[in-house]
């Protein structure tokens, strides 16, 4: 394997360290901030109730409704929000020997301790493959991809695995604006058909 080679499986194996690590930290922080997100939105809206009849409507009960659902399936995610977060931080540093182990090729232009590299690569990869992930919360994806590449220094990673904007979208998440831009333009059309 040339130095090209080992690069660019090193990214690679960056690549599924910081997305699990970010993954893990997107599920703690969903599991951590929803339920007191959820709990001030329908407290806030029960209040307005209160004093403005626009919020005793049905549409919005039933969705205050469908939120608190949401908030009652998290609740039993929550316990596991530690192992989220234990998870994360050893992902998180996992990839950042594989940071410096890809620095070091770089910083080493004769590659005299190529094995070295090898040996440090396969080391990571097994680290990588014993820990322990629970299963990410919905929407943790498309949070994690937001936290990945825009919250973090990924420059290298993606010229080394020439990542595309498609590759830092999830393909889920264009699906689902597609599908809303499209209801949307039905539901104009539709509404100006009536009013004519």
């Amino acid at each position: 394997m040339n130095e090209q080679d080992l690069k660019k499986q090193i990214a690679r194996e960056y690549y599924n360290t910081i997305y699990g690590a970010k993954i893990n930290f997107a599920s703690y922080d969903i599991c951590e901030k929803m339920p007191t997100i959820i709990s001030f939105i329908s407290l806030t809206i029960g209040v307005l109730g209160l004093v403005y009849e626009v919020f005793n409507s049905k549409d919005l009960s039933a969705a205050m409704l469908i939120i608190g659902i949401i908030g009652l399936m998290l609740k039993t995610r929550e316990e596991q929000k530690n192992v989220y977060k234990e998870a994360a931080i050893n992902l998180l540093n996992i990839s950042k020997s594989l940071e410096q182990l890809h620095s070091k090729i770089d910083l080493n232009k004769s590659n005299e301790d190529k094995e070295g590299y090898y040996t440090s690569l396969s080391a990571q990869q097994k680290l990588h493959s014993g820990i322990s992930q629970p299963s990410p919360v919905f929407l943790a994806s498309w949070y994690a991809h937001y936290k990945l590449f825009s919250e973090h220094n990924v420059k290298w990673m993606c010229e080394e695995l020439n990542l595309k904007w498609t590759d830092k979208c999830p393909l889920s998440f264009r699906i689902t604006i597609l599908i809303t831009l499209i209801i949307t333009l039905f539901v104009i059309i539709y509404q100006a058909q009536n009013c004519s």
